[in-house]
């Protein structure tokens, strides 16, 4: 799979599937996504008539501040407008990768200020189970964007 396609995948289903769900379920899943579950969100069709499960994770260790249920869903709607913005475009994204290609890391980040503190949200996907992709949300430093801004100014 390549990252375009995850991509729009992701965008999708983050839209669809979280995003425009009701409060009550969307809080639910956060809380799954909290607890360190991995949420199923879709089992998709592939060409070859196999099927591909896609999956949610979701790594807060760098995030900063209270990770709540409106903290989490505001970066993902920032994360999602980002993803189709690149989706839209029809442009490559900016991928990083382990050797084998079986983790790939977006260098798309949502970054925002919540509470007053800076938060950077990524991207990451986990295609090395057979049959199955996992989507990972990332919270990482922020403050290596706040450099970019600096230097750039």
């Amino acid at each position: 799979m390549n990252a375009p396609s995850v991509l729009a995948i992701a965008a999708t289903l983050f839209k669809t599937g979280i995003l425009d769900a009701g409060r009550t379920e969307a809080k639910r899943y956060f809380r799954e996504l909290e607890a360190g579950r991995e949420l199923i969100l879709s089992d998709m069709a592939m060409p070859d008539k196999s099927t591909l499960r896609i999956k949610l994770q979701l790594m807060p260790q760098e995030f900063r501040g209270n990770l709540n249920f409106s903290a989490f869903k505001e970066q993902l709607l920032y994360l999602t407008t980002e993803l189709a913005k690149i989706v839209n475009a029809k442009s490559e994204p900016l991928v990083m990768s382990d050797d084998d290609g079986g983790q790939l890391l977006f260098n798309i980040p949502a970054i925002t200020y919540i509470d007053g503190v800076l938060n950077a949200l990524v991207l990451g996907a986990d295609l090395r189970r057979p049959g199955t992709l996992v989507l990972q949300l990332m919270f990482i430093d922020p403050e290596q964007y706040r450099s970019a801004e600096i230097k750039t100014a």
